[in-house]
C-alpha cells in the first residue's frame, strides 16, 4: 500500500506554528513526535484530549507513526470517554491539563517537549491507515463514529489548498477545538499539508480572538463559526488585518458574510462538510450564490437523497441535507432533512426559522426546537436577547413567519449550551427545555425529566421565604404532558381525584407519567428523583 508524508512543504528550521508569539520549529515538532511515539502502544488507540493546538498536532503525529488511531469525543463528559475506553480497550488518554479521571493517559507539556535526541525524519503513513475516528455533535441525534483514512484526510486538505488562498507561509487561528472536524481539518491537516503554521491557542471570546491575531505574522487567517463571526461583530472589537475568514458548521447568512467583509476586510470563504464527509463544498457568500465542490467530488440524486463521490471520499456518502443540485458539482443549501417539521398541514424548516429569528435587531443567539409530542408537532423557541422581551420579538417575527410556526413559547436565556464548535447537541437543547419547565414526552408515556424555574411567575407569592410549586400549576403541567402524549386537541373535563403526598420545590426535577385506562380516564402521577409528589385521575374527551 502507497504511503504518504505526515506533512509537506517545509524545512525543518520553519515554523509549524506559533505559540505566545514564539516560533515553534518543524524540527522541534518531528523529534517529539517520534520520542512520543515510543511511549505509545504500537497499533492501538488513542483518545487525544490536548487543548493546546500544537500540543493535539504532536500527539496526532506520534500516534501516526506509531500506527494507532486517534479518537477524538464529541464530548469530555467522564461519562463519554468511559464509553470510548469501553469500546477501544487499551486506549491511551493523550492530554496537556489534569487528566485525573485516567491515571496512566500520556501528558505532553508546551514547555518541554520531549525529544531523547529523536532525528528529524518526516514519516509517512499508508493511505489506508485509519488516521482518526471523529464522531458527529449530537445536534440531529446520538452522535456516531466516523472512520477516517489517511489518504482521505490527505486528499481533503489538498483539495482545500488547491481551493483555498491560504498560502504557505500564512498564520492561521483557529477560533474551533481540533477534536472537532471543522477545526481538525483547518487547523490540523491543512497545516500539515499546505506549509501553513497556526496558532497554539483556541479563543472563544472576541477579545482573545483579536489579541491572538495581533500576536500573529501575517498574512493572518481566521478559522471560526458564524457565532464566533456575529460575537466579534456586535462586541465592536477591532481586528487587526486579515487575509480571509474560514467559516463552517452552520449556514452563513448573506447579512452576516456582508458585515464581516465591510468590518475586516479580506477574503471570507464559506465551507460547506460535515464530520462524514469533511469540507465537500465552497463558496464566496459575497461573490457566490451556490456552493462548488471540491476538486473531484460529484453530487447526484439518488431514492430522494444526494449522494456524493470521489475526491477525498473513501466511498459514497448520502447527506444529510436538502440539496438543490444545479449541476453535478453546484448546488444550493436548503436546510437539513432532520430539520423539516409539518405542523397544521404546512411544511417548514427549523434552519429556515432559526434564521428568521436570527434577524430580528437585538438577538445575538437562539434556537428553534421541535418538542416530542404525538400528534400536532409544535415547535418552542429559546433567544438570547438582552434588553428585549418575548413579546416585543415575536412582534418582529409575525411579520417574518407563519402563524403557525411562531415558537410556543418563546423563551429567554442568558446563553444557549453550544460546545466549542458552537454546535447545540439534541440533549442539551433537552436539559435547557427541562429547566424552563417544558414537559419533554417519551414513547413509554412518561415525560422525561423537568424542573420549574426558580423564576416562574407562579411562586413569589407561594410562599414568601419558602417557595413550593402551587398544586394547581403543578396539574396545569399534568394537563400539558397529557395534551402533548395524546393530541392538542383532548379535552379535560374533570380530576374526580387528585393527591398530594409532598412539596415540589422549584429547581427540583420532576417527572410525569400517564396511562390511559379508559376511553374518557387517564391516570397520572408526578415523582420526584426519590418520592411521589403527586397522584390522581383525569376525565378526558377528544374535541369533536
Amino acid at each position: 500500500m502507497p504511503e504518504l508524508p505526515l506533512l509537506r512543504g517545509r524545512a525543518l528550521h520553519d515554523p509549524v506554528g506559533w505559540r505566545d508569539s514564539r516560533p515553534v520549529a518543524l524540527r522541534s515538532l518531528l523529534q517529539g513526535a517520534h520520542a512520543l511515539a515510543s511511549r505509545i502502544q504500537r497499533g492501538g488507540h488513542c483518545i487525544n484530549l490536548c487543548d493546546d493546538r500544537l500540543n493535539f498536532i504532536l500527539g496526532y503525529a506520534a500516534a501516526l507513526i506509531a500506527r494507532c488511531t486517534t479518537l477524538l469525543p464529541h464530548s469530555r463528559a467522564p461519562e463519554v470517554l468511559e464509553e470510548l475506553r469501553r469500546c477501544h480497550a487499551g486506549a491511551q488518554t493523550i492530554a496537556d491539563h489534569d487528566d485525573a479521571e485516567h491515571p496512566g493517559g500520556l501528558r505532553i507539556d508546551a514547555r518541554a517537549w520531549p525529544d531523547a535526541g529523536m532525528p528529524a525524519v518526516v514519516p509517512t503513513i499508508p493511505e489506508d491507515h485509519a488516521a482518526a475516528i471523529l464522531f458527529t455533535s449530537g445536534s440531529t441525534g446520538a452522535p456516531q463514529p466516523h472512520r477516517k483514512s489517511w489518504g482521505s484526510l490527505v486528499r481533503a486538505a489538498q483539495a482545500a489548498q488547491a481551493r483555498l488562498p491560504v498560502a504557505a507561509g500564512s498564520a492561521l487561528l483557529g477560533a474551533v477545538p481540533a477534536q472537532h472536524m471543522w477545526g481538525f481539518e483547518m487547523t490540523v491537516m491543512l497545516p500539515l499539508q499546505a506549509g501553513c503554521a497556526v496558532d497554539a491557542g483556541c479563543p472563544l471570546l472576541p477579545a482573545d480572538i483579536a489579541a491572538a491575531l495581533e500576536r500573529l505574522p501575517g498574512p493572518r487567517w481566521l478559522v471560526a463559526t458564524p457565532l464566533h463571526l456575529q460575537a466579534c461583530l456586535a462586541s465592536g472589537q477591532r481586528m487587526p488585518p486579515l487575509a480571509g475568514v474560514l467559516c463552517a458548521t452552520a449556514t452563513l447568512s448573506a447579512e452576516l458574510a456582508q458585515a464581516v467583509q465591510q468590518a475586516w476586510g479580506g477574503a471570507l470563504w464559506e465551507i460547506y462538510g460535515s464530520t462524514e464527509t469533511g469540507a465537500l463544498a465552497t463558496r464566496q457568500p459575497s461573490r457566490d450564490t451556490p456552493f462548488r465542490t471540491m476538486q473531484g467530488v460529484t453530487l447526484e440524486a439518488h431514492s430522494g437523497q444526494t449522494l456524493a463521490r470521489g475526491g477525498q471520499l473513501d466511498a459514497p456518502v448520502a447527506l444529510g441535507d436538502l440539496i438543490e443540485l444545479h449541476d453535478d458539482t453546484t448546488f444550493a443549501l436548503r436546510g437539513r432533512t432532520s430539520d423539516l417539521v409539518k405542523i397544521a398541514g404546512k411544511r417548514g424548516s427549523l434552519a429556515a426559522l432559526n434564521a428568521e429569528l436570527q434577524r430580528v435587531p437585538g438577538v445575538l443567539d437562539c434556537a428553534f426546537w421541535l418538542r416530542d409530542a404525538p400528534g400536532e408537532q409544535r415547535v418552542a423557541a429559546f433567544a438570547v436577547a438582552p434588553g428585549l422581551t418575548a413579546a416585543q420579538i415575536l412582534v418582529q417575527l409575525r411579520k417574518r413567519v407563519d402563524p403557525v410556526f411562531l415558537p410556543r413559547p418563546l423563551l429567554l436565556v442568558d446563553a444557549l449550551p453550544r460546545n466549542r464548535a458552537g454546535k447545540l447537541s439534541q440533549e442539551s437543547v433537552r436539559e435547557l427545555a427541562a429547566r424552563h419547565g417544558l414537559a419533554v414526552t417519551g414513547r413509554d408515556g412518561a415525560t422525561g425529566w423537568a424542573q420549574v424555574p426558580h423564576a416562574h411567575p407562579a411562586l413569589p407569592h407561594h410562599f414568601p421565604g419558602d417557595p413550593i410549586v402551587p398544586g394547581v400549576w403543578l396539574l396545569s403541567l399534568v394537563e400539558q404532558a397529557a395534551r402533548e402524549r395524546f393530541g392538542n386537541a383532548l379535552l379535560v373535563k374533570g380530576l374526580p381525584d387528585a393527591r398530594f403526598r409532598r412539596v415540589l420545590r422549584p429547581g427540583e426535577p420532576y417527572r410525569i407519567e400517564l396511562t390511559r385506562v379508559a376511553p374518557d380516564r387517564l391516570e397520572f402521577t408526578v415523582d420526584s428523583r426519590h418520592a411521589r409528589i403527586a397522584d390522581g385521575t383525569l376525565i378526558v374527551q377528544a374535541a369533536a
